[in-house]
Formats: structure tokens, C-alpha cells, sequence
């Protein structure tokens, strides 16, 4: 019995220790091959021509295939189609907040219209921002809210830049 333990601990370690090293290999593997057109075939494509050809959603997919990724958040475009620019009017409903249950009042009306808000608060007093491009659910809105006896205003809205 004794030699059996004797042999069975470095024998459970062992194992334990390969079973460590496997476990690790699989979950870290080494990083996959890119090829980078280097490997003694040459690239037929000049970068004019890959500007010209593909656009940048292409080589953000292609970057993706080759396991890399750019840091991007958010991608904004600005799409010009040479008319007139059409502005939609924008508005903004103002809803200055005396007390919680008021708070409370305007978020249940806000979850029935699925509006999206905002809340300023400066110093003691808290206001709470709609912002729309259709006047007539925030109109409705205030109407809303007047049963609460909470005022609210509509107004135009332009950022300020």
C-alpha cells in the first residue's frame, strides 16, 4: 500500500501538470498566419487600384477574415447626392421637474410613446429633454402631461456647434 501511494501522488501531478499544459495550449493558440502577399507570389494589385476597387466596408471585412480589428465605435457618413439639402425640422419637448412622482409621471408616458430623453440636472433643479421630428407626439405629450399637472413646452431645436 505504501508503494502504491508512494507512486500514485507524482503520478497524479504529473498528469495534472500535462493536463495544465494542453488545457492552456488549446485556449491560447499562436496567432493564425497572415499572409501579407510576401511569400514569393507577388501582388498584381497597386494601392490606386485597390482604392479605386473595393471600399472601405470591403477592406474592414477583408481585415476581419485576416484576424485583426480596427477600434471603431461609431462611423458616421456624410452622404452627399449634389440636390438640395432638405433639413427636417427638429423639437424638443422641455420638461422641468419639480419633484420624483413628477419624474415618475413623465418616464411611464415617455415607455408609452417609446420616445427616447434625456435629464440635465444643474444644481437643485432636473429637466428632462425629448427630442423628436414629430411635432404632433410631442404635442401630444404635453397634453398628456397636463393631466398630471405637469407643464412642459415644445420648442424648434438646432444643435449648437
Amino acid at each position: 500500500m505504501r508503494r502504491a501511494a508512494y507512486w500514485l501522488f507524482p503520478l497524479i501531478a504529473a498528469a495534472v501538470a500535462i493536463f495544465i499544459v494542453i488545457f492552456m495550449i488549446q485556449i491560447n493558440p499562436s496567432a493564425p498566419h497572415m499572409n501579407d502577399g510576401t511569400d514569393g507570389e507577388e501582388s498584381d494589385t497597386s494601392p490606386q487600384i485597390t482604392e479605386q476597387s473595393g471600399s472601405w466596408l470591403d477592406r474592414f471585412s477583408i481585415s476581419e477574415e485576416k484576424g485583426y480589428f480596427y477600434p471603431v465605435n461609431e462611423v458616421s457618413l456624410k452622404l452627399t447626392d449634389g440636390g438640395t439639402a432638405t433639413v427636417a425640422a427638429h423639437y424638443r419637448l422641455t420638461v422641468p421637474l419639480k419633484s420624483s412622482y413628477e419624474l415618475f409621471c413623465v418616464k411611464e408616458e415617455l415607455k408609452k410613446s417609446e420616445l427616447p430623453y434625456f435629464m440635465r440636472k444643474e444644481g437643485e433643479t432636473m429637466t428632462l429633454f425629448v427630442d423628436s421630428n414629430d411635432q404632433n407626439r410631442l404635442v401630444s405629450l404635453v397634453t398628456k402631461l397636463k393631466t398630471y399637472q405637469i407643464k412642459a413646452t415644445v420648442s424648434p431645436y438646432t444643435e449648437e456647434k
